[in-house]
């Protein structure tokens, strides 16, 4: 798909609807100021797109950070105690 140019005044009067066409559609937006391109919209990749942090990987990323023993204990300590507490409690909308 080719890049539609437009210049900055019409980019922010129709923001939304540029927007709008950028993510629906994949469409490349030029900016431009004085006949000149001085910026680039366009859709990020799937793949960039962070889905989260998953819980599981929590651990080997708090292995990577050189915290002190002591705090690494204590949160540790922290950590076994919210789950045993968030394990605990009744699913209110359960039937």
């Amino acid at each position: 798909m080719n890049a539609l140019t437009i210049n900055a005044t019409e980019f922010s009067r129709g923001l939304s609807e540029f927007l709008n066409k950028v993510q629906y559609t994949g469409q490349v937006l030029n900016i431009e100021r004085g006949k000149r391109i001085i910026a680039q919209i366009s859709p990020v990749p799937a793949s960039a797109i962070a889905a989260g942090f998953p819980i599981a990987k929590l651990d080997a990323l708090l292995g990577k950070n050189p915290l002190p023993t002591d705090e690494r204990l204590a949160m540790a300590q922290d950590l076994r105690s919210l789950r045993a507490t968030l394990g605990s409690k009744a699913d209110p909308w359960a039937l």
